[in-house]
């Protein structure tokens, strides 16, 4: 009944109709209530993928999944999601109704590189001579025009060297069997401080950004003593982590770490 005034209105529902009103009234509240995305990302053999990005473009913010490829995010119905792993296509998806509901499994395509092919003819009948005295043959870009020079003992080269296909920057020193001496030991120990510096420069550089600390404390509401334990606590349990290159992997381990951790911190 709905009073209006000294008037009043009565509403009749049969119970079959009010039941089916209940129910579209509970589905409603259901899915408006469902707020995160949970799901595992495996690979086209139904293998997990671990620790793959899983980040909400609509919000900026982002979860790595753990070694089983799952994962758990917040997001809403319309949100984008990208998902993405080394050596794996990026995947685009954007979040619907059941999304929301319910688990979803994620497939992540190997990522193939295709290189253009080389078809090289040659006469069947053409015979070659025993002692070749005519010019080298020039492959355009696999022949090297102009040679670098030898190396000599005590030269130290710089590349990049790891495993899985992860680049690190490394050191590779030339000379003879002085190994143990002083000089050479001194070098060593200079070259070895020099490799491990450019290994974390760049994620020093990112965590020491004013930037980076007023974010994470205005997401998690912390005070300036809360997120520096946060983050001594975060190099003691992970100090892998400041080997980390990507920008976005940096800021995608401290989302996972400060969400695991501030409540431990804060009490609650």
């Amino acid at each position: 009944m709905l009073k209006l005034g000294n008037c009043s209105i009565q509403f009749y529902l049969s119970l079959h109709m009010r039941w089916i009103v209940v129910i579209f009234l509970l589905g409603a509240v259901t899915v408006m209530g469902q707020h995160s995305v949970t799901g595992k990302v495996e690979n086209e053999k139904e293998e997990a993928v671990g620790f793959c990005h899983v980040v909400n473009r609509s919000t900026g913010l982002g979860k790595v999944s753990d070694i089983h490829g799952n994962f758990k995010i917040m997001a809403r119905r319309n949100d984008t999601l990208e998902i993405s792993y080394v050596g794996h296509q990026t995947l685009t998806l954007p979040v619907t109704n059941d999304m929301l509901v319910n688990f979803v499994k994620v497939t992540l395509p190997i990522d193939t590189i295709q290189l253009p092919k080389i078809t090289i003819y040659a006469d069947r009948y053409y015979k070659v001579p025993l002692n070749i005295k005519g010019p080298a043959i020039h492959i355009p870009g696999v022949t090297i025009t102009n040679p670098p020079d030898p190396i000599k003992p005590g030269d130290v080269t710089l590349g990049a060297s790891g495993v899985g296909g992860v680049p690190v920057p490394a050191a590779t020193i030339h000379g003879p069997i002085t190994y143990f001496s002083k000089d050479e030991r001194e070098k060593r120990a200079a070259l070895e401080a020099y490799e491990e510096t450019r290994e974390t420069i760049t994620y020093q550089k990112y965590i020491a950004q004013d930037s980076v600390r007023k974010k994470l404390s205005a997401i998690y509401g912390l005070d300036s003593a809360e997120y520096d334990q946060i983050i001594v606590q975060l190099h003691q349990q992970y100090p892998g982590i400041q080997k980390t290159y990507h920008p976005n992997e940096i800021w995608n381990w401290l989302l996972a770490y400060f969400e695991r951790t501030v409540p431990f911190v804060k009490g609650y």
